[in-house]
């Protein structure tokens, strides 16, 4: 079950290091961040470097009533850094500063995430389109999001995935364009699978593969090229399992637990039909809103050689099942350990939110996760 418990999206590896041996006052200054934020008088502006116990800062100054400051400071290499104004966390920008780099901003405290207008280093340019870009992006999920309770699921879900598309072929463009930008260490984030491999660009994992490659040349054995690396080896192994899940080639971990009326279910005791674990509660909003799907769901299959096995999360039986019977899942298999989320399946099966689907074949193999709506009917279809 490698492909469930791993983490398909981690954040990019913290690319930043101390020197314990020398004060800051003793670093040489080896980068220059300077220019113009208006109205923002008197404020901190600062570089900080994201670590395990939150930021550290690297280096700040004042903003002056002008709108004008300067920051000097010493970062050991190419790096993952977070430029901050005042103690707002939205008024921030990812850089990827390197020794040398002196950048210039021209901006607004309003516009400051959004139209930097940088210039002074290789990527400014990037950094500049890209936010345009990204801008644009955020305005049109808002405008869908405003839209969702209009449209099924399966329609919203092709909006969102032609919508983040756009910023995907960019943050490729750039990335095959230039492999050792250092900005790639942003634009690589937009190509992680946000929810899992089943509508996800196979290109992405080309393009990251890309940049993994040109930072180890252009960077050596740095903090930077070996993060790049680590989440290009994260990612491609995930994938590489869920296309053994696609091909139906691993087994689905066998379990007991006991039904609402005390006694034992094996999840191999349904070999032989098509099986949907629904893993879910009663105090879970989502899954009971889910419910009246997998009802339709299940009186449209069951005769084909389908069937559902729901596993609550709940910790109070009742409550478990009173919804079971409000919610009309009248198909027989319900288990339950009542250990809420202090229940072994969670690690078995590899998940931390719900409601959260495996489907399993006719001979125990995993053959979806996290399926819903279109996506799972048609996998069902598929099937029988």
């Amino acid at each position: 079950m490698k492909y469930l418990l791993l983490t398909l999206f981690p954040l990019l590896s913290i690319l930043f290091a101390c020197n314990d041996s020398e004060s800051e006052d003793e670093l040489e200054i080896n980068f220059h961040v300077s220019g113009k934020v208006l109205d923002a008088d008197g404020l901190t502006i600062a570089i900080n470097a994201p670590s395990e116990n939150g930021n550290v800062i690297v280096a700040s100054s004042t903003i002056k009533p002008d709108g004008t400051f300067s920051i000097d400071g010493n970062v050991p290499g190419l790096g993952y850094y977070i430029m901050t104004i005042g103690n707002d966390e939205k008024k921030s920008l990812a850089l990827p500063l390197k020794p040398q780099d002196n950048l210039k901003i021209n901006t607004s405290l309003a516009t400051f995430t959004e139209l930097p207008n940088a210039i002074g280093t290789p990527w400014s340019l990037t950094m500049n389109n890209y936010l345009k870009l990204r801008r644009k992006v955020d305005l049109k999920m808002d405008e869908i999001a405003g839209q969702q309770k209009t449209l099924s699921e399966s329609d919203f879900s092709k909006i969102i995935n032609q919508t983040k598309e756009e910023i995907e072929v960019y943050a490729r463009n750039k990335i095959n364009t230039s492999p050792d930008n250092p900005y790639n260490i942003i634009l690589g984030m937009e190509l992680f699978p946000s929810s899992g491999f089943e509508t996800w660009n196979i290109d992405n994992l080309k393009a990251l593969e890309t940049i993994a490659k040109a930072f180890q040349m252009k960077y050596g054995d740095s903090p930077a090229s070996n993060s790049v690396a680590f989440q290009y080896e994260q990612i491609a192994a995930g994938y590489e399992q869920y296309k053994t899940i696609e091909n139906g080639t691993m087994p689905a971990p066998d379990f007991t637990l006991t039904t609402p009326d005390g006694k034992a279910l094996t999840l191999s005791s349904l070999q032989g039909k098509v099986v949907l674990i629904d893993f879910w509660a009663s105090w879970c909003g989502p899954c009971r809103k889910e419910n009246p799907n997998l009802v339709k769901l299940y009186e449209k299959y069951k005769n084909k050689g389908f069937t559902i096995l729901s596993v609550s999360l709940d910790d109070k039986e009742t409550a478990w099942k009173t919804a079971i019977e409000q919610d009309g899942l009248v198909w027989p298999n319900h288990v339950s350990d009542l250990k809420g989320w202090q229940s072994p399946m969670t690690q078995v099966y590899g998940f931390d939110a719900i409601p959260h689907t495996v489907l399993v074949s006719k001979d125990g193999k995993i053959l979806g996760v996290g399926l819903r709506g279109e996506l799972l009917e048609q996998k069902i279809k598929s099937i029988l």
